[in-house]
């Protein structure tokens, strides 16, 4: 009876641990089925997440931070370069970016490693699998994973669309600017063509004068070398020397003394206005290049004057102060000119609608100033004119807002200035306005090319 007891027991025991044991195993089959589960759903969320990504546009890179390796790629990328994933997977970023080399592209990607920066855009290219290039934008950030080391995650974007947009959209600043240019020589012609005449006149009536007085000179020396010849002859009569007399009075020496000088002076000063009119005509019409070049401001500002002359000095008188000590200012010189050239003619408009029309020695006054400030060249133009209303002060920038008549202005004046002054030259544009009491716009250029506004 014992032992069976004992037997008993041990079967007992054994069907217990039995038990136990299923019961472990059924327990560890169910986590493994979960696990499985889960498995199955993140590889599915994974799939779809892939998926996801191939239908975008972008290229998405993820590289390894160590040996810069390609670890993923998407299908946006594999159209964008050419490659394929196993050709991709045995290359890294500096294989298609030439602008790059090893020890460039650890520099630039090491402050996200460190934490000091979260994110990178930049522009750069990628060289495609048959050799040509691809501008593109680069959006990079490293990702720090839980467990294991992290990874960098590149969206890149093909820019080349946006290129060809921006380039068509300067080509259109350009042909607009040179619109402008083309209508501003127009509207400025009959006045350079009064400029020039007038001094031409003065010339041509110098020479009139000059041929008649050579004339009577011409007379005169003919009497005179008689009077060489008969004096060497010992043969000199009173007749002789009284017909020289009455010469010399008919032709009025004394007033041609005096008269003939002057004239020359004056036709010199009218070529030399001609010449500086004219001069100031091709600076000014020149075509500018596509870089910029440092250029003399002041000189610029002087030329403009010049050839606005005819638009300002009927209603005011230009007073100048420019900063001797200015240095060369990198520009485009055909814009800046332009740029002057409409606000000088703004505010001759703005002074002729403030004068007495039966007064006509009425006048106002535009003062132009340059000065050096730190790094920048300052210009203010200043009018005292009709002043600019606070309630469209604002818009004055906008393109085609105008206040003028139709037919007497496209609006398009002030917006070319913002933009050459803002996005081409990297400065500054402002205005200061009271109504009824002037303006002055305020135009800051940097000196050198890495100062922004």
């Amino acid at each position: 009876l014992m032992a069976m007891a004992g037997f008993v027991l041990l079967l007992i025991g054994s069907a217990t641990h039995v038990f136990f044991l299923n019961r472990r195993l059924h327990t560890a089959m169910e986590e493994l089925d979960r696990k499985l589960i889960e498995r199955k759903e993140i590889i599915a969320d994974l799939n779809e997440f892939k998926q996801a990504l191939d239908q975008i546009n972008d290229g998405v890179f993820m590289f390894n931070p160590d040996t810069l390796n390609f670890e993923y790629v998407n299908q946006g990328a594999l159209s964008q370069i050419g490659y394929s994933y196993g050709e991709l997977f045995a290359m890294t970023p500096v294989d298609i970016k030439p602008e790059f080399d090893e020890q460039q592209f650890r520099k630039m990607i090491d402050p996200l490693m460190q934490s000091r920066q979260d994110s990178l855009t930049f522009t750069t290219v990628h060289r495609r699998k048959d050799g040509t290039t691809l501008p593109v934008e680069v959006f990079l950030q490293y990702v720090r994973q839980e467990s294991g080391p992290g990874v960098f995650v590149a969206i890149v974007h093909d820019i080349s669309n946006r290129l060809a947009e921006e380039k068509e959209k300067e080509q259109l600043q350009a042909r607009l600017l040179h619109t402008q240019k083309l209508e501003s020589v127009g509207q400025l012609a009959a006045g350079i063509a009064h400029e020039i005449n007038t001094p031409i006149q003065y010339v041509g009536t110098n020479i009139d004068f000059l041929d008649e007085s050579f004339s009577d000179i011409t007379r005169l020396i003919k009497h005179f070398l008689t009077l060489l010849t008969k004096a060497r002859k010992m043969r000199v009569d009173e007749s002789l020397l009284g017909s020289i007399e009455e010469e010399l009075e008919e032709i009025d020496w004394e007033y041609l003394a005096g008269e003939i000088p002057q004239a020359i002076n004056q036709s010199k000063e009218g070529v030399r206005r001609v010449t500086s009119i004219v001069l100031a005509m091709k600076e000014f019409s020149h075509p500018g290049g596509k870089d910029k070049v440092p250029i003399d401001l002041n000189r610029l500002i002087e030329t403009t004057i010049t050839i606005a002359r005819n638009e300002w000095k009927y209603v005011s008188e230009v007073k100048t102060n420019l900063a001797e000590n200015l240095p060369q200012v990198p520009c485009f010189s055909d814009e800046m000119g332009q740029v002057l050239l409409n606000l000088l003619v703004n505010a001759a408009h703005a002074i002729a609608d403030t004068l007495d029309k039966e007064d006509a020695e009425s006048k106002g006054t535009i003062t132009i100033a340059t000065r050096l400030i730190d790094k920048i060249a300052e210009i203010r133009i200043r009018d005292n004119g009709t002043g600019i209303p606070q309630e469209i002060r604002e818009r004055i920038f906008e393109p085609f807002f105008t206040t003028k008549e139709v037919g007497k202005g496209t609006g398009q004046g002030l917006a070319i200035a913002h933009d050459v002054i803002v996005n081409k030259h990297g400065g500054t544009i402002e205005v200061q306005s009271t109504e009824g009491n002037g303006t002055t716009f305020i135009i800051h250029l940097p000196l050198t090319e890495d100062i922004q506004p």
